[in-house]
């Protein structure tokens, strides 16, 4: 049986009930509402013709509800898709180019019985280079000093095996130059040395720290994936370093090079106060080569020259793509037209309708959800005459669509170290992963999302005037935003906008790098809203503010209860309850915590003690937490919990402790 799609519950007696209320407002004189009076006759005649044009619209079809959608400008909003970073690494240090493809190379997760393997593809084209090293300088107190590079090793003579400093002091550092660029690139640091020199350090958690020149004078961080050394202290030995996307060229010890340094801090990787190195460590031997990459990747499939089909010049044609739904468009991705008896394909420009377009002007529009090109039409104008939106490729014109990506949703968003399997065989790459989870990936809009944003969208004309407005318009600018906020401005410009970005799923513990929006989805979101904004405001675009608590609480289960599903199942609620994306409401998942709604704990206990199974509340403390750190401060704050207007709580680590009575 198919289901029934009700877009009004209102019956007969409903309807009869509002007319009656409606007849003291707007005819006070009339006080006779017996059923027998013949005005009580015709509501109840009108009130009946009305349930029947009720029961008849809700059966109107999805698929004619989209069409109804459409004829408003109102298409459903297409997928995103999830993205992450794929570690490569070689079975040895490269000994020559090992090219990586983009959307030609697809790393997956293990297929099983039950689930269809998820696939990602390397979003941009890498080479990894036969690097050595080609210079090498020490710095000891603010000098830097050149030692020569032979071969791709640094044979320092006994004068300069040492480092740093005697004694070494914070900034001392070692730099390792390179002739090409590494950013991206997995270096491994070999050395050779002497046994437990460099002494008074934690071998195990060394003050050193690699960082890489991105030039602007800054040194970037570049995260230590192994060390073997001990920090210098185990004589033979070796790091391996993540460098970070960017590198570039700087002129050090008399070299122009993309140099990476390894620098004495202040404190150590962990982040403690470091003990300082007594005597330096000795070094007489060191090399570096790249052996691996962490490259891009996105869930999404990419297809090239699809071919469309032949143009007949008919106004209003439209071309369905082979695979749908249809990422976003992002650069050299177009619809490519070729005319009879030319070599050359015409690329053509995507717009949101033909209401500005000329008949000359090369544009088309793509309904992203279902892949359907459609090209300009002839519309009859008020005159008689007839006027085109939009060129008409001539007749016999091959028509195709350069290249676009296909797929996306939530399903990409896999955790960490899942994606293992390359898919094709790369020679002298050994394995692969995924070191962080993927995020971003969002499904495409649901029809009932499309009838509410209906409504709103009419009301709105594609303008951003009032504070809504521009709440509307940037969750509308992209799937991946899921709440919009803009507080009331009273002293002008600019406009604040507090963004938060989409994460699927949303019901456990938020990282802030996955509650904060990348760089690229505020320049998305501030593209759209700068074609609609008002002429001579500013809006300033920021992450929202987030207020982060902790809960912990001690719970006495029901003598027959499950004590590991009560645990899990408070936990979970906690995380649910107290969430930015679907928290604030006591009744299960809500839509985010309100903006500068106050907390009160008594809420807290009516949010466990929903969970079945729990018996008593022994204690339960509410503490504010930091989502950068991860700790939680010493006091608990008090019974209620004050936030600012444009914040909203987000979850620290709740810890939930669950005992029976005789525990």
């Amino acid at each position: 049986m198919l289901p029934e799609v009700v877009l009004d519950d209102r019956r007969f007696q409903e309807l009869v009930s509002e007319a009656r209320a409606r007849i003291a407002l707007s005819c006070p004189e009339w006080t006779e509402h017996n059923v027998s009076d013949p005005g009580i006759t015709l509501i109840e005649l009108f009130a009946w013709m009305t349930e029947m044009l009720i029961y008849r619209v809700n059966r109107i079809p999805e698929k004619l509800h989209v069409e109804l959608l459409n004829l408003l400008g109102i298409r459903l909003g297409p997928p995103s898709c999830a993205s992450t970073e794929i570690r490569f690494s070689l079975g040895a240090p490269a000994e020559e180019r090992i090219d990586i493809p983009a959307a030609s190379t697809e790393i997956a997760t293990v297929r099983t019985t039950d689930e269809p393997a998820i696939v990602f593809q390397v979003a941009e084209s890498f080479t990894i280079p036969p690097l050595r090293p080609a210079a090498y300088a020490v710095q000891r107190g603010g000098e830097i000093k050149d030692v020569g590079v032979a071969d791709g090793h640094a044979r320092p003579a006994p004068a300069d095996q040492t480092p740093f400093g005697t004694p070494p002091q914070p900034g001392d550092a070692l730099l390792i130059g390179f002739d090409e660029p590494i950013s991206r690139l997995v270096m491994r640091v070999d050395v050779d040395g002497s046994e437990a020199r460099g002494a008074g350090v934690d071998p195990l958690d060394p003050p050193l720290r690699w960082e890489v020149w991105i030039g602007d004078g800054t040194w970037q961080d570049a995260p230590v994936l192994e060390d073997t050394t001990g920090g210098f202290n185990l004589g033979s030995g070796s790091t391996t370093i993540q460098v970070p996307p960017d590198s570039a060229i700087q002129s050090l010890a008399g070299h122009r090079m993309h140099w990476l340094r390894c620098r004495i801090d202040e404190i150590t990787r962990s982040g403690k106060p470091g003990a300082a190195y007594t005597h330096p460590p000795v070094l007489r031997n060191l090399t570096a080569s790249p052996i691996g990459a962490l490259l891009p990747a996105v869930h999404a499939g990419v297809d090239r020259a699809d071919g469309l089909g032949i143009g007949e010049g008919l106004p209003g044609a439209s071309y369905s793509l082979r695979h749908q739904p249809v990422l976003a468009l992002s650069q050299g991705e177009t619809l490519e037209v070729r005319e009879p008896g030319s070599k050359d394909w015409q690329a053509w420009e995507v717009h949101e309708s033909f209401a500005g377009s000329g008949p000359d002007d090369r544009h088309f529009v793509l309904d992203l959800a279902h892949g359907e090109v459609e090209l300009g039409p002839s519309i009859r104008q008020p005159d008689g005459g007839w006027r085109q939106y939009g060129a008409i490729p001539p007749k016999g014109s091959e028509i195709r669509f350069s290249r676009y990506r296909f797929g996306g949703g939530r399903t990409g968003n896999v955790s960490a170290n899942k994606l293992n399997v390359l898919k094709g065989a790369i020679p002298g790459v050994a394995s692969v992963t995924n070191p962080r989870p993927a995020s971003g990936g969002v499904d495409g809009e649901s029809l009932e999302s499309a009838r509410v944003r209906a409504a709103l969208e009419f009301r709105t004309r594609y303008r951003a005037v009032t504070a809504k407005d521009y709440e509307f318009l940037s969750v509308n600018a992209s799937p991946r935003v899921a709440r919009a906020y803009c507080p009331t401005n009273d002293n002008g410009n600019p406009i604040r906008v507090y963004l938060l970005p989409r994460v699927e799923p949303a019901d456990r513990r938020l990282t802030l790098e996955e509650l904060t929006p990348t760089e690229e989805l505020f320049s998305e979101v501030e593209s759209y809203l700068d074609d609609r904004r008002l002429i001579g405001t500013t809006v300033q675009l920021l992450p929202t503010r987030l207020y982060a608590l902790s809960v912990v609480t001690n719970l006495q289960a029901a003598a027959n209860a499950d004590v590991a599903r009560v645990e899990a199942e408070v936990t979970r609620a906690l995380y649910c309850f107290l969430n930015p994306l679907i928290g604030g409401s006591v009744r299960g998942d809500g839509a985010g915590w309100p903006h500068g709604r106050a907390l009160n704990q008594g809420e807290l206990f009516g949010v466990v003690h929903a969970v079945r199974g729990v018996e008593l509340v022994k204690i339960l403390r509410v503490y504010e937490a930091d989502l950068v750190t991860g700790k939680q401060a010493p006091q608990p704050i008090g019974p209620h919990i004050e936030l600012a207007p444009d914040q909203v709580i987000a979850s620290g680590t709740h810890v939930v402790r669950v005992v029976y009575a005789d525990d």
